[in-house]
């Protein structure tokens, strides 16, 4: 049986309810959601943020346990990796998930992500590339940038 301590999560609701008012594009709402269940070290930091959120903003739907969970792993993947970050906030956050949570490199999640943007997969075409090591035989043409690995397949 789970007991839960008496822990003041005062200042985790506060932030919150500023991130919840700001009206913040989606991938930015998400990853200051992150930061600030990240800056709680107890272990049901998500849980509580979550059943704070779905009860003071029954309206907006997404934030589960797991989901605030997948919030804060967001932020700790990409929180000393700005430019990543950049990148990952003009992404879906379907196709940040499935990016974050496959067994890969921050260069190797970097070119996913510039691949996703260059050509708009979806989940499952962005899981089924990542499953197929697209990246070993593919170059990417973004922005002046050419990221090595010979055909157009993604």
């Amino acid at each position: 049986m789970n007991i839960r301590k008496n822990i003041d999560y005062t200042e985790l609701y506060e932030a919150l309810d500023g991130l919840m008012t700001r009206q913040l594009p989606q991938m930015e709402l998400y990853c200051e959601i992150g930061k600030a269940v990240c800056r709680r070290t107890e272990k049901g930091a998500a849980v509580m943020a979550s059943e704070y959120l779905n009860k003071h903003y029954p309206d907006v739907k997404g934030f589960s346990p797991r989901s605030l969970r997948r919030l804060r792993d967001f932020y700790r993947t990409h929180e000393g990796h700005p430019s990543l970050l950049s990148r990952a906030i003009k992404l879906g956050w379907t196709q940040n998930v499935v990016i974050m949570e496959a067994d890969l490199t921050m260069d190797l999640r970097e070119w996913y992500m510039k691949a996703t943007e260059q050509f708009g997969r979806s989940k499952s075409e962005l899981i089924a590339a990542i499953d197929a090591n697209v990246h070993e035989s593919m170059i990417l043409h973004i922005k002046e940038e050419v990221y090595p690995l010979a055909e157009n397949r993604f």
